[in-house]
């Protein structure tokens, strides 16, 4: 992916929604001095990897709030069914000399982003970084936020920052978080990625990523060959517990001199590897060895972009069409797996065979529709009036699969001699499923990323002004949590399980209700005990 022009992509975060790729990157004005560039997110989108389209720019600086200066080095990922950026950025005022903190956004299309306000993360807040806001050398920036493998809930966030003890040097830094993204604690800096131990001065953009139990990390220094790795089994562990691979150019075995800023992307059951590579993000495909090493090739050219039901229903014995969009379907073919779906929504992996479904589908058209005789499974008679069977399918790796088909019993027909009939099941919608998701304006979180209890999450088309009441089963107000105007997009409003009073309020159901001019929406929050 090239920006165009005279802009340069520097840190990036790559992401995948409703089956399209999705690039977030620093964009560098190579016409602009330094001062006046790095002013907000370019932002590319792909059904393929290969071929980009550049869309508007996006998460502009503010000049008149804390990350007025640069805005960089974004990560993003979901939860919750939001979009969450973390981002480093800079700040020029009379008490603030290009100060590097950490921020946070949400948004629910990836277009329109709701920044939290100030910064939820600085080098005031470690044991070991250098905090000095008057002046312009210290260095903390480039977060990465991925799931504690250790703590059910919590979060790690790796980033790179100046070591108090070393001010020439930087060091990746380790903070924790127990699912509250406005509250991290310093958890210690990585001495593995010191100067000391790499002979490396600079060290930034980490990324750490699993593979069969072995973690990576890659960060970029001022070497010949910037990208360099390590590898532990336990990803926050003391530099004993880190191998020290070298640079990757050691393991390619060619020249990476122009690599930098790397990232990984799970994409199903394929791990891409990404980095900037001079003027442009490229990206390919791991292929793993028997031990901690791995090749890179070229990712597949074929992509199944969308698979869906044309219909969410069927009948035994009667056609169930699948709709799949296909990006390059000439450069490939995909192989599918069924899945069987239990009432509880357990899912298990059948043979296609088994359900008289091919395998490998002819598929060579951008859009394609894939006929199947429906059946229930296991083997039902067609006697049998009562059994509904439930089914998923898939890419065999896993970047994209359908939704859920109910497949009911044969259609009754009417006996001759007496007419009567079973009542027949539901039938298919009049129109097929639409392909855009949809969702309420208003729903309910619980183990909110702010504040860690429950919150509502609500999505608006434009700026409103709202009104949003808290109520118990009883339908007694409980609290108001916002009565202002809430901005387009994604908007999330917290709740510490008080009333209006501050007074506690007891575990179970509440229900919000949110009101506005042209606008009405109810959701359901549940309180637990903390």
């Amino acid at each position: 992916m090239m920006p165009g022009g005279t802009n340069r992509p520097k840190d990036f975060s790559l992401v995948k929604k409703d089956g399209y790729y999705h690039l977030f990157f620093i964009r560098h004005n190579t016409a602009l001095p330094t001062s006046l560039t790095e002013t907000d997110f370019g932002h590319a989108r792909s059904n393929d990897l290969y071929h980009w389209t550049i869309l508007p720019p996006v998460f502009p600086v503010r000049p008149d709030d804390w990350d007025n200066r640069h805005v960089w080095a974004p990560h993003i990922f979901q939860r919750d069914g939001l979009w969450w950026m973390f981002y480093t950025g800079v700040t020029e005022s009379p008490q603030f000399n290009l100060t590097q903190r950490m921020g946070v956004a949400v948004s629910a299309d990836l277009e329109t982003w709701n920044r939290l306000d100030g910064p939820i993360f600085d080098a005031s807040q470690t044991s070991w970084g250098w905090w000095a806001p008057q002046i312009w050398d210290p260095g903390f920036r480039d977060p990465f936020v991925m799931p504690d493998p250790a703590l059910p809930g919590g979060w790690l966030m790796y980033y790179t920052a100046s070591y108090g003890l070393d001010t020439t040097a930087t060091v990746v830094g380790v903070a924790a978080s127990d699912g509250d993204f406005t509250q991290w604690r310093d958890v210690k800096p990585l001495l593995i990625t010191w100067q000391q131990y790499t002979y490396n001065i600079l060290t930034e953009s980490p990324h750490v990523f699993e593979h069969n139990g072995l973690y990576y990390l890659f960060l970029t220094s001022n070497a010949g060959q910037p990208l360099s790795f390590y590898t532990s089994n336990d990803p926050v562990g003391d530099p004993g517990q880190w191998n020290y691979r070298g640079r990757l150019r050691n393991m390619l075995g060619y020249d990476t001199s122009t690599w930098f800023a790397s990232e990984h992307f799970k994409d199903g059951t394929r791990d891409l590897f990404t980095f900037i590579n001079g003027d442009r993000v490229e990206l390919r495909e791991i292929r793993w060895s028997a031990g901690w090493e791995f090749t890179l090739v070229q990712p597949p050219l074929m992509h199944v972009v969308k698979m869906d039901w044309l219909y969410p229903i069927a009948y035994s014995g009667e056609h169930a069409t699948l709709k799949t969009v296909i990006a390059n379907p000439l450069a490939g073919i995909q192989n599918f797996e069924t899945l069987v779906v239990d009432a509880n929504g357990v899912e298990t992996l059948v043979p296609p065979e088994s359900l008289g479904f091919n395998r490998s589908p002819n598929a060579w058209a951008d859009t394609s529709y894939i006929d199947w005789v429906a059946r229930r499974w296991p083997a039902v008679p067609d006697t049998d009036a009562v059994t509904v069977s439930r089914f998923r399918f898939r890419c065999a790796d896993q970047s994209a699969q359908s939704g859920i088909l109910t497949v009911y019993p044969p259609r009754q027909v009417p006996s001759p001699a007496t007419g009567d009939k079973e009542p027949p099941p539901p039938d298919p919608p009049s129109e097929p499923v639409e392909w855009m998701s949809r969702h309420s304006m208003m729903r309910g979180l619980n183990g909110t990323p702010l504040g860690g209890g429950p919150a509502l999450a609500i999505e608006l088309q434009s700026a409103a002004q709202v009104r949003v009441d808290l109520f118990d089963l009883s339908g007694r107000r409980v609290r108001n949590l916002a009565d202002r105007v809430l901005p387009a997009g994604a908007t999330v409003l917290p709740w510490d399980g008080r009333d209006e009073a501050g007074q506690a309020m007891p575990r179970g159901v509440y229900f919000a209700r949110l009101t506005g001019p042209g606008l009405s929406a109810s959701a359901r929050l549940l309180l637990s005990p903390r």
